[in-house]
């Protein structure tokens, strides 16, 4: 009997409910419905390979620009060629949060605020690139860039100011718009297909470029969007849309996918039950990049330790929120911890992520097996049955259906799989059994766990399994069939 073993990470505030985890796995539909064995299967997520060091950390923003890939770690700016050769460019004023980054112009000069503020002149950091273009960095400031204007928002109101054309250094003071259609600040400025979205506390507003003298920006009075925004650090862009932990007037911790002028949950319950749980959500730091197809939207939770990841693409096959966490594993305590990646770009052929506990630059990579060396675990929990029955069941073995005997570190390694379970919906757990998974060459090892007792009254008859490894072997999990 096939068990119901794919599918989404739904962990409900009840795990008498619904208690299917799955961490750094990464579930695919196949798209052929004529080609598959079943719907979809697991794929393990990507891998960590170090790639450079750049100063001490953490990797705030990582920018490509000219050719070189631009740096902000901890409180300086570097460059980095392709041949991985780094130099600094000097220190950046910079608190806790990230940083963002303006380029065009021609001059090079540090420059004051076109506005006072508590934070002073030290918020934007202009240096020269090579090729004649500056690139600003703007700390606390939410800042973007447009037809050859540059656009940073006033902490703590609705003003925002523009550059100006080709000049990051000039900004006039009388240059601003006032986006007080509601009376709340302004949370971050963002620019998709060549609109501004002004994004606030409690609603959005959307800009366009009026050709206006002076300040030549203006609003779009027909549009206006009833969700704002958390945090500025949530919001990225996803392929042609942006995704953002919300807020509204009525409430927050929702993310929402924002297709043209329409906000979409994306979000599940059991993912807002989660954020719910963490101590703060606001300093939620979130990036995209695209691999094999599939486009994440990868949302980390410093406060809550986790990192959660939507896939756009399974979601849109599926045609429901497809979730799964990533985690970095630590084999002394057994913990999982959020994923290193704090910030991405593509550089060099590669999809480069930043760490947040010191400068590296990894590259993820489909085909490592370990974070940069570190060993990694993945994991995979769902119920034995679909619908639990109300007499006792006996369970004679549980076969797992996945790619074996492929992809080894080393001929004579035989990697194992542990599988626990729990009869009352997720509280009490067994004991681990372990199975192996088969040495190179061993590619119709059948992965069978035997012996499994049975439910019982006394100690709850909703079984729940949970397989997970510690091993390095190629992942491909495609089902799990019982008797």
């Amino acid at each position: 009997m096939r068990t119901p073993f794919f599918g989404s990470a739904y962990q409900s505030r009840s795990s008498n409910l619904a208690d299917c985890r799955a961490i750094n796995l990464i579930p695919e539909i196949v798209e052929d419905k004529t080609a598959g064995k079943t719907v979809g299967a697991f794929y393990g997520a990507p891998g960590l390979i170090g790639q450079v060091v750049v100063g001490s950390g953490p990797i705030r923003a990582l920018h490509v620009m000219a050719g070189l890939l631009y740096v902000v770690s901890g409180a300086e700016l570097f460059s980095v060629d392709t041949s991985l050769i780094v130099t600094d460019l000097g220190a950046i004023p910079i608190t806790t949060t990230g940083a963002g980054y303006l380029w065009d112009g021609t001059t090079f000069s540090t420059i004051d605020l076109p506005f006072d503020n508590a934070i002073g002149p030290d918020n934007i950091f202009v240096t020269m690139i090579d090729n004649g273009k500056q690139l600003g960095v703007f700390v606390n400031i939410s800042a973007t860039y447009m037809d050859g204007f540059g656009l940073i928002n006033q902490p703590g109101s609705s003003l925002f100011f523009q550059s100006d054309l080709l000049d990051l250094v000039t900004w006039d003071a009388l240059n601003f718009g006032d986006a007080s259609t509601d009376p709340d600040d302004i949370v971050a400025l963002h620019q998709i297909h060549r609109q501004i979205y002004v994004i606030k506390q409690n609603e959005t507003e959307v800009w366009g470029n009026f050709a206006t003298c002076c300040f030549t920006f203006g609003r779009l009075e027909t549009i206006y969007i009833m969700q704002g925004a958390l945090c500025a650090s949530s919001i990225t862009r996803v392929g042609e849309d942006l995704l953002w932990l919300s807020r509204t007037k009525d409430g927050e911790t929702v993310i929402i996918e924002c297709t043209g002028y329409a906000p979409r949950r994306i979000s599940t319950h059991a993912i807002e039950d989660a954020i719910q749980g963490y101590s703060t959500a606001l300093d939620a730091v979130a990036y995209a990049y695209q691999q094999n197809g599939h486009q994440f939207y990868v949302i980390n939770f410093p406060s809550g330790d986790a990192t959660w990841v939507y896939d756009r693409t399974e979601s849109a096959l599926a045609g429901q929120p497809m979730w799964h966490q990533r985690a970095a594993f630590d084999s002394a305590s057994g913990l999982l911890h959020r994923h290193w990646g704090n910030a991405h770009v593509l550089f060099n052929n590669l999809t480069i992520v930043g760490d947040y506990r010191n400068g590296t630059l990894y590259s993820f990579d489909l085909g490592a097996l370990t974070d940069s060396g570190t060993q990694r675990k993945w994991l995979r929990s769902w119920r034995a049955l679909q619908q639990p029955v109300e007499t006792p069941t006996r369970f004679n073995h549980l076969r797992i259906d996945m790619q074996t005997g492929i992809g080894l570190p080393t001929p004579d390694e035989n990697p194992l799989c542990m599988l626990r379970w729990s009869d009352d919906g997720g509280h009490v757990w067994s004991n681990e059994k372990f199975a192996p998974v088969g040495k190179i060459g061993e590619t119709a090892r059948r992965v069978i766990f035997r012996r499994m007792g049975s439910t019982r009254r006394n100690s709850g008859l909703d079984r729940i399994y949970e397989l997970s490894s510690t091993d390095q072997f190629p992942v491909a999990l495609i089902g799990a069939e019982l008797e």
